[in-house]
C-alpha cells in the first residue's frame, strides 16, 4: 500500500475535487489515500475494498465521518462505473482489466498508480515494442497522461518494480464497443499482415481490408479505428 504522504497528496490534488463531486476509490486498503481525499471535501466518498480485514479497518477509521460509504467487494464487479472522480492504487495484476473497465465507464477524471512498464504501454507509439491493443484503446477512448514515476520506497511493503501516476479522462467515440471488441483480435498477431490476422474472421474479404498489407503494430490508432469502422459496416455488428 502507498504510505508516502507526498504522493498521496499528489494523487488527491490531481483529482481536482469540487464540493459537489462523488469520488470512488477502488481498492481503498487501510484508507491512507481516502484521508487525503476527504481533506478536499467531496460531497461523497465511496470506498471499495475486497479484503474483509481491511474493510473492518476502514469502518473503524471512518466511523461517523459524514459522506463516507464503505463497500466490500471486488473492484472488477463495479466496472463499468458512473461517477465524478475515481482514484485507485490497484493490485498490478488487475491493471489491464481496470483500464478496460474505465474505457467503458462514465466519469470526469481518474488518477491511478500502475506499474511503470504498464503505464508506458498505454502511451506507446506505433512501431515500438510496447505498442499493442491497450495502447490503441487508451489512445482512442481515453486521454492518458503519465504524470510521474514513483520510487519503490513510497509503498510498504516495497514492490519489486517502479510505479507511475497516471491521469485519465474519458473520450466519446461512437465505435467504443467495436473498438473494445476488435482491438485485441487485430493485435493478436501484431507483426503479421493484417489480412492474414483477420482472414479467419473474414475469409476472402480480408484482402479488401483497409491497410490489408500492413502489420498492425505499424498502424496508428486512427488507422486501426478505420479498420474497425470497416469491420462494423462489413459484418453488421
Amino acid at each position: 500500500m502507498m504510505v508516502s504522504r507526498k504522493w498521496l497528496r499528489v494523487i488527491a490534488d490531481l483529482l481536482e475535487i469540487e464540493e459537489h463531486d462523488e469520488v470512488v476509490e477502488l481498492g481503498a486498503g487501510t484508507g491512507n489515500l481516502s484521508e487525503e481525499i476527504l481533506l478536499r471535501k467531496p460531497r461523497r466518498l465511496i470506498l471499495i475494498e475486497k479484503d474483509p480485514e481491511l474493510v473492518e479497518v476502514l469502518r473503524s477509521r471512518f466511523r461517523g465521518r459524514e459522506g463516507v460509504e464503505i463497500v466490500r467487494g471486488d473492484i472488477r464487479d463495479f466496472l463499468p462505473i458512473s461517477t465524478d472522480k475515481i482514484a485507485s492504487n490497484p493490485p498490478y495484476y488487475l491493471s489491464s482489466q481496470l483500464l478496460l473497465g474505465l474505457a467503458r465507464s462514465k466519469f470526469k477524471r481518474a488518477v491511478l498508480t500502475f506499474q511503470r512498464e504498464f503505464a508506458e504501454r498505454l502511451v506507446a507509439g506505433p512501431g515500438t515494442e510496447n505498442y499493442g491493443s491497450l495502447s490503441v484503446i487508451a489512445s482512442l477512448l481515453l486521454n492518458i497522461r503519465l504524470v510521474a514515476t514513483i520510487g519503490r520506497s513510497a509503498f510498504s511493503p516495497s514492490p519489486a518494480v517502479d510505479s507511475a501516476v497516471v491521469l485519465i479522462e474519458p473520450k466519446e467515440d461512437e465505435l467504443r464497443d467495436h473498438i473494445l471488441r476488435y482491438c485485441k483480435m487485430i493485435f493478436s498477431r501484431r507483426k503479421r499482415e493484417l489480412k492474414n490476422v483477420l482472414r479467419p474472421l473474414l475469409g476472402d474479404k480480408a484482402s479488401s481490408l483497409p491497410y490489408s498489407d500492413a502489420r498492425p503494430y505499424h498502424l496508428t490508432p486512427e488507422q486501426v479505428r478505420d479498420v474497425i469502422a470497416w469491420l462494423r459496416e462489413e459484418l453488421g455488428r
